[in-house]
């Protein structure tokens, strides 16, 4: 086994042991599912989506803990989304390094920490239109963080410092179009929203929104060292499961961008009749 083939499989113990004590939370929390009550926010985020009202309430749980810390130390909503805006950047500069797996485990961190600033602002009753303002802000901060951290990825490693040279392959170039099409998607699906809430109008579909594009490239990033392994061992390039569902993520995000857009528009132009 070669240094590169050790370090795959040493960088997923994390995942292993995590995924053997979220099998069995999970497993307890599917027993005594039917005997649990949906709990406000995730009715307050309920939309189409392939998560599903089952895995949100499951990682709710899993993080009513942490909630709880929080409420202990007297910490605000707003200071959780503060904390996750700085974890968002630290991500995306770990992902510039081309550290994939790590920036994939902050990434667990700092998405969970956007899902609780909600929960913790209902009940501690300091839900406020500002602090609403200031989340949906962060959002687009953290999003940009991300992806542009991918993309100077993607950059950089054409980069020789020692010779100046740059290059720049067929997959790198793709991957560098697709994150900006994929930070054109975001971009719009906020914007849409903020321009029907300004109408009167409102809506929450679109397949692709913010939980399912944390969890899709959190799941990608923290596989990511066997993934390449495996690629490079069959003389593929490393950087093409990547690229793939990047690339799906695009695709869908800018899908739910135009459905969320044609369905606005409607509701807006019955309105007006």
């Amino acid at each position: 086994m070669n240094y590169n083939e050790t370090s795959a499989y040493y960088s997923l113990l994390p995942l292993i042991i995590t995924m053997e004590i979220i099998v069995m939370l999970f497993s307890y929390f599917a027993m005594t599912w039917t005997k649990r009550k949906i709990s406000e926010e995730s009715l307050s985020r309920l939309h189409e989506s392939f998560i599903g009202i089952f895995l949100v309430e499951f990682w709710y749980w899993i993080t009513r803990p942490l909630l709880n810390f929080f409420k202990l130390v007297k910490i605000t909503p707003n200071g959780i989304t503060a904390i996750s805006i700085v974890l968002s950047f630290i991500t995306g500069t770990v992902y510039s390094f081309g550290f994939i797996a790590l920036a994939g485990w902050i990434l667990v961190v700092s998405g969970s920490l956007d899902m609780l600033d909600g929960a913790l602002a209902r009940e501690t009753g300091k839900v406020t239109k500002a602090g609403a303002f200031f989340d949906s802000c962060s959002d687009r901060y953290s999003d940009s963080f991300v992806f542009i951290g991918i993309a100077l990825y993607f950059l950089s490693k054409n980069f020789s410092l020692s010779t100046g040279n740059f290059y720049i392959t067929m997959y790198d170039y793709i991957g560098i179009i697709v994150i900006m099409t994929i930070l054109l998607g975001t971009a719009s699906m906020s914007y849409v929203k903020a321009r029907g809430d300004v109408a009167g109008a409102s809506t929450k579909r679109g397949l692709m929104q913010r939980p399912e594009r944390i969890m899709m490239l959190t799941i990608l990033s923290v596989l990511d060292p066997f993934i390449r392994v495996i690629l490079v061992k069959y003389g593929q390039n490393p950087d093409m499961v990547l690229i793939t569902v990047l690339i799906v993520m695009s695709i869908l995000i800018n899908i739910s961008a135009i459905v969320r857009m044609a369905s606005l528009f409607s509701t807006i132009k019955r309105m007006e009749n």
